[in-house]
């Protein structure tokens, strides 16, 4: 498509900024905002897309590129999806998905097309580290050099399900059921359960308990008992089985120029895609089996021979379908997944240096390190509900647990949990939802297909994840369309 040109002035009503002065700043300066094209409403298309995340970019870009008549409909007034980079104070912060890494094959390719590079997150690697234990109760100040051996051991124990690290119910990480009955025997096991069984090795290491309970908690972003553990077993597996991989692959390296700077070299290498933002839509009709109607918000009508779903899952049950969806896929839909919690970055008054910090639930940041070499920024993470990243006093209250001294000069971010377009931040699966959801979600209804990185195979809940679900299903697009135009020859 032709090449859209993206100011640094153009502010998404997504995201916010409180300063330590109390003025908040609604709205966060974006690349990620690009103009939408003028739609002609009576025109047919190939494909209808509805989303503007990296499912949608990469199903887009593939099936123009391929001479189909694609339209792209965004609730949003950006693209991106659940991710966009913001520049403010001369600094690029991530409010959403953020790392990757050359072992992710989708999004590595990705990087490799466009010319990006990467970037690492100081303080993953960070040696001065605050836990925060007894119930917030008491601040234990150490070093990673000395905690990361334990932290190791615990890891190793942890995953360490079936003798041999997980490998024989994780062997290959992207085909999760390809040992479809040993996942069954392990779907219905939440983290906690697992954690619950190997306590005994905690007896003479509580603080190692807490650690654990922390650094897992952050990883779903729900409750233990609420989180299922087989996918904690897919990251372990795709980390490798090895805890160090998983850091690596998971929280320590990000694009130099920004997340959004992948999703408008994505979007400007589409062919003739229409876009349509700030359009959300309310209900797809497919009651005429040649193409599918979608109703937007403010009764727009656009009709195409096929439609390609990549709303979150969460958000999923907002839409209307008519006829309805089967009866099995309703049910998994109106399930929803972990909802997630919260991430926010925080900008310091003086430098801290390398530095990261643990605390398990019920504290409100779960976990937080810094983002920079001289350790200004802190990027903080919270499960559930339990910190409301727009309040200021809560923030610094909950931060100063952890790191007493600091100041705080603003905090920036977007609450995911209650965005109405999201439902929640990455994906994580409740117990038994493997076996019995996945499956479900991915199956399509042609001409209506559906992708996600809520239901990809192997990085789900990453950016990967989502660049895999969108390659996928414009494979089954494709299918249908060729099989439907020999048809109607």
């Amino acid at each position: 498509m032709e090449t859209r040109l993206n100011k640094l002035t153009s502010r998404t009503q997504d995201g916010f900024v409180h300063h330590g002065n109390n003025s908040v700043e609604n709205g966060l300066i974006t690349s990620a905002v690009t103009p939408s094209s003028l739609v002609t409403v009576n025109t047919n298309f190939d494909v209808i897309i509805i989303g503007a995340g990296f499912t949608g970019l990469m199903a887009a870009r593939e099936l123009s590129r391929r001479n189909r008549k694609v339209l792209i409909i965004e609730a949003r007034d950006r693209i991106g999806g659940r991710t966009f980079t913001s520049e403010f104070d001369n600094q690029k912060y991530e409010m959403g998905g953020t790392w990757v890494h050359w072992s992710q094959p989708h999004v590595w390719t990705e990087i490799t097309r466009y010319g990006l590079s990467i970037v690492e997150t100081q303080g993953v690697t960070a040696d001065r580290l605050s836990l925060l234990l007894d119930n917030g109760s008491r601040l234990k100040m150490t070093s990673m050099t000395n905690l990361f051996p334990q932290l190791c051991e615990a890891m190793n124990n942890y995953s360490n399900i079936d003798g041999v690290q997980g490998r024989t119910v994780m062997p290959l990480p992207h085909e999760p059921f390809g040992a479809n009955e040993v996942i069954q025997t392990y779907d219905k096991m939440s983290m906690q359960d697992r954690l619950d069984q190997i306590s005994t090795i905690f007896n003479n290491n509580k603080d190692m308990y807490e650690i654990m309970d922390a650094y897992l908690s952050m990883n779903s972003q729900c409750k233990l008992s609420e989180s299922g553990f087989i996918d904690h077993l897919r990251w372990w597996a795709l980390g490798d089985y090895e805890t160090c991989r998983l850091f690596d692959k998971t929280s320590r390296y990000k694009i130099t120029e920004g997340i959004s700077t992948l999703a408008n070299a994505m979007l400007n290498d589409c062919h003739n895609v229409q876009l349509l933002l700030s359009t959300p839509i309310i209900s797809i009709n497919r009651t005429n089996d040649n193409n599918v109607t979608i109703c937007t918000q403010n009764g727009q009508l656009f009709t195409g021979r096929t439609t390609i779903i990549t709303i979150p899952l969460n958000t999923l049950h907002n839409i209307e379908f008519f006829p309805p969806l089967k009866l099995e896929k309703q049910r998994v839909i109106n399930e929803q997944q972990c909802r997630g919690g919260s991430k926010f970055a925080v900008k310091l008054e003086e430098p801290i240096g390398n530095w990261c910090g643990y605390a398990p639930y019920p504290n409100p940041i779960t976990m937080a390190f810094t983002d920079d070499k001289e350790g200004t920024i802190i990027i903080g993470f919270g499960m559930e509900d339990l910190l409301d990243i727009r309040d200021f006093d809560a923030v610094k209250l909950a931060l100063n647990k952890l790191l007493p001294d600091i100041k705080i000069k603003y905090i920036i971010g977007h609450d995911w949990r209650s965005d109405s377009y999201t439902g929640g931040t990455w994906g994580w699966y409740r117990p038994g939802q493997i076996t019995s959801n996945l499956l479900t979600l991915q199956e399509h209804e042609p001409p209506l297909f559906f992708a996600s990185s809520d239901t990809a195979n192997g990085w789900r809940g990453f950016i990967d994840g989502a660049l895999e679900s969108g390659l996928t299903v414009v494979r089954h697009v494709e299918q249908y369309l060729n099989k439907e135009s020999t048809i109607n020859i």
